[in-house]
């Protein structure tokens, strides 16, 4: 077994762990792998890491499947004669990847990939000061804020001081200031053929909202169809994690609760209610240039093999979750439907089967798991399960569950775990404790 599938099991040094193959999964074709699919280094300009090397550190820590998503804020055109080698430093920050970048982080992920054993793919991440910032996989062009009117505003400046703390003064006089930007010129992009002028398209590529709430919520996570067919993801764990120099610093985030402190909409919420149906997974963000940390994000993935290929259309399949335990294995069906399905429910309770392994040491160990169904401005807790951990030749975890709305997630709660700074009941006190995980809704189509 290679070593990123037996000895590391997604960071946990020295330890087997759980099996890699769902209880759940009636083939017993699928496998689990650990991902992290939002990374930095210094090509982004605000991040340290050697680029040459990322990659190679992070699979060490036993993650799978993992990508460089390098910012892009401006410099599509101009970043590649004002700054055309990032080794030379210079106005990296201001610019963000340029072509010349784009075509060198292609030559690093192909040589870190390498099929049944570590996937790695080159994406960028399209960085907005007020909108928000979504990751793009797979794809053949890139855009930027700059160039997709999505930049340029008052509003931007009272969010300067998450990179720049020293500017809060200055950024608190702006708090108030119009916003300008929009993200539909960005959807429309996505929908486009690559080659479309004048920017290219990113219709070959999929994508993610990242870190929701943190710097924007995607003006209400207005919907666009054309856009929807390329976003399966949702960062449910994010942890960050800037170089000390440029930042107060992070730890690991729930974005259950991120963007309450604004009083914006629950992330979660307002995301599936607009009609998005995207999955959840959970993302280190690394800045910091030590790759693969344990305690931060990461992701589960079920796919039928360990390429490019399969991890792509894992991903829009939604068979996912997202985790701040480096090693779980989740996987949840509802009537025998995978998390992450659009099916019609019918009019009777669903019967929900949960597998949840982290090895021998989580044998026995004792969770909530909360189902959380559509409201108006917060979501609804439907109903809550105590559950153990099963052991070694127990049965998995059964339960039924009466959906309220379009849409229904389970959401994993340790009581070992201490709660979110922003969380609130009922979703979270001292008896649930802190979320270790989160898996994919069920989408309910409706006449």
């Amino acid at each position: 077994m290679p070593r990123a599938f037996g000895e590391t099991l997604g960071g946990l040094s020295g330890t087997t762990g759980a099996s890699r193959h769902s209880r759940l999964d009636p083939t017993g074709k699928l496998r689990l792998v650990h991902t992290d699919l939002h990374n930095h280094s210094f090509i982004s300009g605000d991040a340290e890491g050697d680029p040459y090397k990322a990659l190679h550190h992070i699979r060490k820590a036993g993650i799978d499947v993992a990508c460089m998503t390098e910012h892009a804020v401006s410099g599509r055109e101009y970043g590649a004669v004002a700054c055309s080698q990032w080794q030379d430093g210079g106005c990296r920050f201001i610019t963000g990847i340029n072509q010349d970048d784009w075509a060198t982080m292609a030559k690093i992920a192909d040589e870190a990939y390498e099929p049944g054993e570590f996937v790695s793919f080159r994406g960028f991440e399209f960085s907005t000061p007020t909108l928000g910032h979504l990751n793009v996989w797979f794809g053949s062009d890139f855009t930027d804020p700059l160039h997709e009117g999505a930049l340029v505003t008052p509003k931007e400046i009272s969010e300067m001081y998450r990179v720049f703390p020293a500017m809060k003064p200055i950024a608190d006089e702006f708090a108030n200031a119009p916003d300008t930007a929009t993200i539909l010129p960005f959807y429309e992009w996505l929908a486009s053929k690559p080659g479309s002028l004048p920017y290219g398209g990113g219709a070959d590529a999929i994508a993610s909202f990242n870190h929701p709430g943190y710097f924007g919520n995607f003006e209400d996570f207005l919907f666009h169809g054309g856009a929807a067919k390329h976003i399966f993801l949702i960062e449910s764990f994010n942890a960050i994690t800037y170089p000390q120099n440029q930042s107060h610093g992070h730890t690991a985030t729930d974005y259950f609760w991120y963007g309450r402190d604004k009083k914006l909409p629950q992330p979660f919420n307002a995301c599936f209610n607009a009609g998005w149906k995207v999955g959840f997974t959970g993302v280190s963000d690394e800045h910091s240039g030590t790759y693969g940390q344990t305690g931060k994000g990461r992701g589960g993935l079920y796919v039928h093999s360990v390429t490019r290929h399969s991890v792509r259309h894992a991903i829009m399949t939604r068979r996912s979750f997202g985790t701040r335990e480096a090693g779980l294995r989740l996987d949840a069906t509802a009537n025998h439907h995978p998390m992450g399905s659009d099916f019609k429910p019918g009019h009777g309770p669903l019967h929900i089967k949960l597998d949840i392994d982290r090895g021998p040491k989580w044998a026995g160990r004792k969770l909530y798991v909360q189902v959380i169904g559509p409201g108006k401005n917060d979501p609804t807790l439907l109903d809550v399960f105590p559950i153990h951990v099963p052991k070694h030749g127990e049965p998995v975890i059964e339960f039924t569950a009466k959906p309220k709305g379009d849409w229904m997630f389970l959401r994993i709660c340790d009581p070992k775990r201490s709660c979110d700074p922003l969380g609130k009941a009922p979703f979270e006190d001292s008896t649930y404790g802190g979320a270790i995980a989160y898996a994919s809704p069920w989408f309910f189509k409706r006449r």
